[in-house]
């Protein structure tokens, strides 16, 4: 179970790296695509520390800083938020450190 939890971190990590690096090219220097981009590489590196426990607590920053940057990208993008986006957004970052704390710590 810990191998596809590492998985859907690493997908989830990888996919929203990618979706920071092409709004970066897009709209050129701007601080969130740049921030989406250093979230996603933090959460990719502590996928690899040895100790458990700071992993965890990464993670979690990386889920709040994530979550965070995707309102604050809402609001400037769409200029509201999509409460249901965000709800869902929460619900799987919630998921992703339960099953981490559950399985992996």
């Amino acid at each position: 179970m810990s191998i596809v939890i590492y998985f859907l971190v690493g997908l989830y990590a990888v996919l929203t790296g990618i979706a920071g690096a092409v709004k970066w090219r897009q709209t050129g220097i701007r601080l969130q695509p740049v921030l989406f981009v250093f979230v996603s590489f933090t959460m990719l590196v502590a996928l690899f520390i040895p100790n458990k426990n700071i992993m965890f607590i990464i993670l979690i920053a990386a889920s709040v800083l994530m979550h965070i940057l995707a309102v604050a990208e809402g609001l400037l993008t769409n200029g509201k938020l999509t409460p249901s986006h965000h709800l869902i957004r929460f619900i799987f970052h919630l998921s992703l450190v339960l099953l981490i704390y559950k399985y992996i710590v």
